[in-house]
């Protein structure tokens, strides 16, 4: 079990003989905590040189207080030690310092990197300031170990002092101090107490950036503070901040601001950023939530015996309900001894919530090395004194008195505003006429828009300002109004200096003693609108880029244009045009070189047609053609040619020149289809088997091409599944060396069981794993269950097995592989000289100084690289040499016609040769006869694996045959 000691610190002599009374230097485990009230930052030094010099093994965190507890309760501001011996559980800290330009989401995943480790339970997180990026990080904490207890809190300071944090490395008045508890099997309980309620009126953020507020409801917040809370509470900030925070709903949960001081121009600064239009109110504690919460946790805690509890307790709560403090510490003592500090601030989290900032509050954490069951009975009463019940009833009677003042407030704003809100301040045109329809008034945005001055338009008709063909439909709708019913309308008017503009008018009756009186207008400009209204449907129907039909567009032609061929009995052909390798263009030469080519591209097509022909852009670079006056095969296939020969011309950009080739699928109606859908379905299905048979070619579109497509598309589907219902397994085949045929290593193989189809071949799954990005997740679970295979075998015995596994392309370019691959090291637990990694040849062509520095970085951790399928790619010195490998893996196709008379021969010594000669060690795969053994091991050829050595096996299969070999050599 962990035990504390706890001493009120006087001076040095006293400090030693309490370390040396309680054998203090024997434990090897012991964590320090250090609250020292406001000790000066080298006294606070010196009392950590002392502490490490007779206690070198112990971790320190610690710093400056407003209060501290000891043995449950609260000292008279003496620098306070707890010393807590742990029997089962690792103690780790560090110091990390904030800087102006620190990120805090990066220092708080910096801190899981240090100090987080599989066992850690525990984070206790000390911050020297309430820093405004305290928060995010904990955010970053979290996002990396969600399930870590977090504890903590800022240290107090105070107008005349600095506040320092300490740990064993250091002391800093501009940081963190961390300390993790590393034992997964320790019981914990934490818990934070933190309320708040609203407060009177409610105020609205009319001017903010950031973390600074300089409008509230359009005044200064200096001003808001001094009516409302007074000049005593600015004379206290930041403390009083604390105690009066604001108070906001944000999605819908409440958060809390702290005012921590006045700025420039009479703004605030608060602890989170704020935005404009959000609402605001003052807050006060919810002592009674608070109190109910306190017994119900207390008593969940007595149910649990508890070695130690550390608290991190609010010192504004403490004056505030001062009688809570002491029945809450005077309890926790009942289970436990019971050490604490007073903050500024309390670093906690709620069950199944983020860590953040609490204040008001008293957090704490319980724990145990051994999870025993209390034989307490937990029967816990607290009476909140008269002075908290008069403070709960007094919240009352103001936040109800705000809502009725509030409620008159409105409705006298909104009666006298009314009228000079509807012409003054609208954006809308906005006139009266009388019966007669002679202007009686008009808004500034009337006289503005129109250029007339006010005294040019009342009295006169409203009938002058529209053309003569209106007039009798604005007569009627003049009638229908004064009849009680409001119109509706678009007319044309014109402005004084004759220009014309559009605008949607509503006309409404007014209304006195139930007679109609008059009438109000009210006109919006929709000029911009319809103008708008033409750009979207030229945009709804176009591409922007090439000014071609679009996806929509195109498919409204093809059944235009079905009709008419139903009719004349004629045939169609639609065309999916697709360029190859049209990344290289944007990759290589940025989007906008991209635009120019798709948009010469769409020229160069545009030329080939001949009339009847259309032609659109599908979408990124697909270009859909339908041909309608002549699509014979025989026209569609010359047609194709001439596309082909068209877009593979060379493109310039910036003096240079780029070749790029194309593909094309066609459908033909009515053979292919009777519907636009079903024909572009199968034209771009065509266009799938062209680019998969390499492109630069055409294809027409086949019945088999569907089945195969769907098949395709039923697999990719049962794939996503195979993962969750482990119908994946490996088979490990040996590689051995040469002449001893001792393993070196085994190759893991990856098989699909299917559930209706039974075995599925890798060469089938695993292009569409490629294509749809399921390699990843494939990949990752291949690392993770090889590595713990092989620990596996070495727990029983078989100590010199490694495993070597195969790194698809799409696999090793992800930014993430290197994490992947430490990640299923420290999962399975598997030391890195015992991963191989196999890539290909095209892996290391594709961007290759990335691929060089990824490939060392592996090698730097212990991994060891091998070239699969080496001399069926782009053998060469010249990237070779280059390379961080290991080992080349001659390709099995060099393998299975071997023989001393066949080209093969000549391929395979030439390897051989190249790979000995730049250090690396040889494999070769595929050996099935004694021929290629002998050839092979003639050659020196170092490793040697293929169904001749051992077919693929199961994990104990592979252990029986280890055996086997292991009892044939002796």
């Amino acid at each position: 079990m962990a035990t504390s000691f706890q001493l009120i610190y006087e001076n040095e002599g006293q400090l030693i003989k309490f370390i040396n009374d309680h054998e203090l230097a024997q434990y090897p485990t012991l964590l320090i905590q250090a609250y020292v009230s406001q000790m000066e930052g080298q006294e606070l030094d010196t009392l950590r040189n002392t502490l490490l010099k007779h206690l070198p093994k112990a971790k320190l965190i610690g710093g400056n207080s407003r209060g501290e507890i000891i043995d449950g309760r609260v000292s008279e501001r003496k620098p306070i030690l707890t010393f807590t011996v742990f029997d089962k559980t690792n103690i780790h800290s560090n110091l990390f310092t904030i800087q102006e330009d620190t990120n805090g989401f990066q220092l708080g995943q910096t801190i899981v990197k240090e100090l987080v480790n599989s066992e850690t339970k525990v984070l206790i997180v000390l911050a020297s300031h309430h820093y405004s990026l305290l928060n995010d990080v904990l955010s970053g904490i979290y996002e990396w170990s969600p399930d870590i207890h977090i504890v903590g809190g800022v240290m107090a300071e105070e107008a005349s002092h600095h506040s320092f944090i300490v740990t064993q490395q250091g002391i800093t008045s501009h940081g963190i101090a961390v300390a993790s508890l590393d034992n997964q099997n320790l019981y914990v309980k934490t818990m934070v107490n933190a309320d708040w309620q609203e407060i009177g009126s409610t105020f609205t953020v009319t001017k903010s950036k950031n973390q600074r507020i300089y409008e509230i409801d359009g005044k200064k917040p200096v001003q808001v503070l001094k009516t409302y809370l007074g000049q005593g509470f600015i004379n206290r900030l930041p403390y009083s901040g604390l105690e009066f925070p604001l108070l906001i709903h944000r999605n819908g949960k409440k958060k809390e601001f702290f005012i921590k001081r006045i700025v420039d121009f009479g703004g605030i600064q608060v602890s989170d950023p704020i935005f404009e239009g959000e609402e605001i109110t003052f807050a006060i504690p919810n002592i009674e939530s608070q109190v109910n919460s306190s017994i119900k946790q207390l008593k969940n805690l007595k149910l649990q015996k508890i070695d130690s509890v550390f608290v991190f307790h609010s010192i504004t709560r403490m004056k505030g309900i001062e009688g809570l403090t002491q029945f809450e510490l005077k309890s926790l003592a009942m289970n436990a001894p019971v050490s604490g500090v007073f903050c500024n601030g309390e670093i906690a989290k709620r069950q199944g919530g983020f860590p953040q900032i609490f204040s008001h509050s008293m957090s704490y954490l319980a724990f145990s090395e051994a999870k025993e069951k209390s034989k307490m009975v937990p029967d816990l009463h607290y009476h909140m004194p008269d002075y908290a019940h008069t403070f709960v009833t007094l919240s009352n009677l103001i936040n109800a008195s705000s809502q009725d003042i509030k409620a008159l407030n409105n409705e006298m704003k909104i009666s006298e505003e009314q009228y000079r809100s509807l012409f003054n301040n609208n954006t809308d045109m906005i006139y009266s006429t009388d019966l007669r329809g002679n202007f009686t008034s008009m808004n500034p945005v009337f006289l503005k828009n129109l250029g007339y001055a006010q005294e040019e338009l009342l009295g006169k008709s409203a009938l002058k300002l529209v053309q003569e063909a209106d007039v009798n439909r604005i007569k009627r709708h003049f009638h229908r109004t004064i009849d009680g019913k409001p119109q509706y309308y678009d007319i044309e008017i014109y402005t004084k200096n004759g220009k014309a503009s559009y605008y949607h008018i509503k006309n409404i009756p007014i209304t006195v003693n139930n007679e109609c009186v008059g009438i109000y207008g009210i006109g919006r400009d929709i000029t911009e609108n319809l103008e708008f209204e033409r750009k979207i449907t030229q945009l709804a129907n176009y591409d922007e880029e090439t000014g071609l039909p679009n996806r929509n567009k195109f498919k409204e032609i093809i059944d235009r244009m079905l009709e008419r061929a139903k009719k004349k009995k004629r045939t169609l052909a639609v065309l999916f045009v697709d360029f190859n390798r049209f990344n290289m263009i944007n990759d290589a030469l940025g989007h906008d070189a991209g635009d120019l080519f798709l948009k010469e591209m769409a020229v160069r097509i545009k030329n080939c047609l001949l009339t009847g022909a259309y032609v659109g852009r599908f979408g990124s670079d697909k270009f859909t053609i339908l041909l309608t006056k002549n699509s014979s095969p025989e026209y569609v296939t010359s047609m194709c040619k001439l596309l082909l020969e068209a877009i593979q011309l060379p493109f310039k950009f910036q003096d240079k020149e780029f070749f790029i080739t194309a593909s094309i699928g066609v459908s033909m109606y009515p053979y292919d289809g009777y519907d636009s859908d079903i024909l572009m379905k199968n034209a771009d299905i065509a266009l799938n088997r062209a680019k998969l048979q390499g492109g630069n070619e055409w294809i027409f579109f086949s019945d088999e091409m569907n089945d195969e497509t769907i098949k395709r598309l039923e697999l990719e589907s049962d794939l996503r599944r195979a993962l969750k219902n482990n119908e994946l397994y490996l088979l490990y085949q040996p590689i051995v060396e040469k002449g001893t045929r001792k393993l070196i290593t085994c190759e893991a193989l990856i098989r699909w069981q299917h559930p209706q189809r039974g075995i599925v071949p890798p060469l089938e799954f695993i292009p569409i794993a490629e294509e749809t990005g399921l390699i990843h997740s494939i990949g990752k679970w291949v690392l993770k269950t090889a590595c713990k295979q092989v620990v596996d075998w070495h727990n029983e015995g078989l100590t010199d097995v490694s495993i070597s596994i195969n790194v698809s392309a799409f696999q090793f370019q992800n930014r993430w592989f290197i994490e992947e691959v430490k990640n299923a090291l420290a999962y399975s637990g598997l030391h890195p000289n015992y991963l191989h990694l196999e890539l290909t040849e095209t892996v290391m062509l594709n961007d290759s100084q990335k691929t060089i520095e990824v490939m060392k970085a592996l090698t730097n951790i212990g991994v060891k690289i091998s070239i699969d399928d080496f001399g069926t790619g782009y053998s060469s010195l010249s990237y070779l040499k280059n390379l961080p490998i290991h080992i080349l893996k001659i390709d099995r196709s060099f393998i299975q016609n071997l023989d001393v008379n066949t080209p093969d021969f000549a391929i395979v010594k030439s390897i051989m040769t190249m790979g000995h000669g730049l250090g690396l060690q040889v494999t070769a795969e595929g050996i099935e006869t004694t021929q290629q053994l002998e050839i092979l091991e003639g050659m020196n050829c170092d490793f040697l694996q293929g169904y001749f050595i051992e077919k693929p096996l199961f994990p104990d299969q592979l252990k029986e045959w280890l055996n086997h070999q292991h009892s044939i050599m002796i």
